[in-house]
């Protein structure tokens, strides 16, 4: 039971790494997003030397926790409205150095100082960043993840919409019924005139 148990710590510490852009070792964070709405600013902390120390993001009015390391030396970018993040690029050493984020408007700011080995991820054309998750030690953020989600952007609680196919549907049963109405009241206005006209006939003779 222990030997399966560590199996599978182990299955899903590799299965993480993964998903990892730099250096894997180190403590593993994944920020929680579920039910927060879609991120409006990301916080990097640095190094003495400006090495990534630390992340955090705010979703809409929320800021989650600090990942990695908590510094006075900080930056942040605020994103506006209908505004979100669809590719990151970075640079990583012994340490990630760099990571620029670039939004659905065009807009790019950059952390760091651009060395090392290049990384670059998006999620494809349809979709945006939705958290971010990564590898830290005591002195700075070793790797970084990035999960993408659809571009349906709604605010926390905000119902999903539904599509207007259902409706069209009814609308077209409710159509063809009153059609299928005024149809047969014509067939009654024409035998009814019809009739007055045999019970005219009638009446001649």
């Amino acid at each position: 039971m222990l030997l399966l148990l560590t199996l599978a710590l182990l299955a899903g510490a590799t299965c993480r790494a993964q998903n990892i852009q730099g250096n894997n070792i180190g403590t593993y964070f994944y920020i929680v997003d579920e039910g927060k709405g879609e991120i409006k600013s990301i916080r990097i902390f640095y190094t003495g030397a400006r090495l990534l120390k630390g992340i955090q993001l705010q979703f809409q009015n929320q800021w989650s926790d600090i990942q990695g390391g908590r510094s006075s030396r900080f930056e942040e970018f605020l994103m506006n409205d209908d505004e979100y993040v669809i590719k990151v690029l970075g640079s990583v050493g012994l340490c990630m150095n760099s990571l620029t984020f670039i939004t659905n408007k065009g807009t790019e700011f950059s952390f760091g100082k651009k060395k090392g080995r290049p990384i670059a991820e998006s999620g494809g054309p349809d979709q945006h960043l939705q958290t971010i998750n990564g590898v830290y030690s005591h002195i700075c953020l070793q790797g970084i993840g990035f999960k993408w989600t659809d571009n349906i952007l709604r605010r926390p609680g905000e119902p999903v919409p539904t599509s207007g196919t259902a409706k069209g549907k009814e609308d077209s049963k409710d159509k063809k019924k009153e059609e299928q109405q005024e149809e047969e009241d014509d067939d009654d206005d024409v035998d009814d005139v019809h009739n007055n006209f045999e019970e005219w006939k009638d009446e001649k003779k």
